[in-house]
């Protein structure tokens, strides 16, 4: 059998965390024909978002949005979710590598418009209060083929990606048992209504929510990670669209 990768649970430095304070409502007006761009360059973005828009106008009949939810948060959330299509582990790749300096990101990373609308929809559907208006949810993750190991207990990590989780157990191990996160997600979204599986009952984590590593332990070939989110995040780049860093 083929020995799985194990990957250090860090910082994720070089991800794209962008988290747009202060800058939402003017990237809104930047992000529409910045979608019709990149979806020119990228037919699967293309194709999966007119399907994913298609969908929204039958879902988002039976729904309750917060103010100023937009059909394209909607839509990017279907998006991200079908994972009928590769387009989500695209954007992950491009994340998880695209903040490497602001020149990068603005050259090579090809998703700019769904990372701010899917960034976005996180923010709007969680409330951005983070644990300060609630405990928080408890929330399941399975990896199939990667084992995650932090250095230490007490260190800071971040998921470097968006990162789905569940709030059923059993439906996270269906995902893969090489890695079994249980963690506590102060900025993690439930996007259970919106989501092309709603069974799989899923809790969406941005990329720069920061957690505190407080057990890990080895059972047989799996590795096992608990993480307590700080309440906090940590965005290198903000507003980097517009010029900021």
């Amino acid at each position: 059998a083929q020995a799985v990768p194990i990957l250090p649970l860090g910082l994720a430095p070089d991800t794209f965390d962008d988290a747009y304070v202060g800058c939402a409502e003017e990237m809104e007006e930047k992000a529409a024909p910045l979608l019709k761009e990149e979806m020119a360059h990228h037919a699967l973005l293309r194709e999966s978002w007119e399907a994913a828009q298609e969908a929204w106008e039958h879902k988002r009949r039976g729904l309750t949005l917060p103010p100023g939810f937009k059909a394209q948060h909607g839509i990017a959330v279907m998006v991200y979710t079908n994972s009928s299509n590769t387009l989500y582990w695209e954007l992950n790749q491009a994340v998880r590598t695209g903040g490497g300096s602001r020149e990068f990101y603005m050259r090579h990373f090809p998703f700019k418009a769904l990372h701010f609308y899917l960034t976005r929809a996180l923010q709007l559907l969680q409330g951005s209060g983070g644990c300060s208006k609630g405990p928080g949810e408890v929330v399941f993750r399975g990896v199939g083929t990667l084992h995650f190991e932090p250095k230490r207990l007490g260190d800071s990590v971040r998921l470097g990606q968006f990162a789905s989780s569940s709030l059923d157990e059993a439906v996270a191990r269906r995902f893969g048992n090489a890695t079994f996160f249980s963690l506590r997600t102060c900025f993690g979204a439930p996007i259970q209504a919106l989501s092309v599986f709603p069974e799989e009952r899923e809790v969406l984590i941005p990329p720069h929510e920061v957690f505190l590593v407080t057990r890990f332990s080895q059972d047989g070939a799996r590795s096992l990670v608990t993480l307590w989110s700080y309440n906090q995040t940590c965005s290198h780049f903000n507003c980097a669209y517009l010029g900021g860093e």
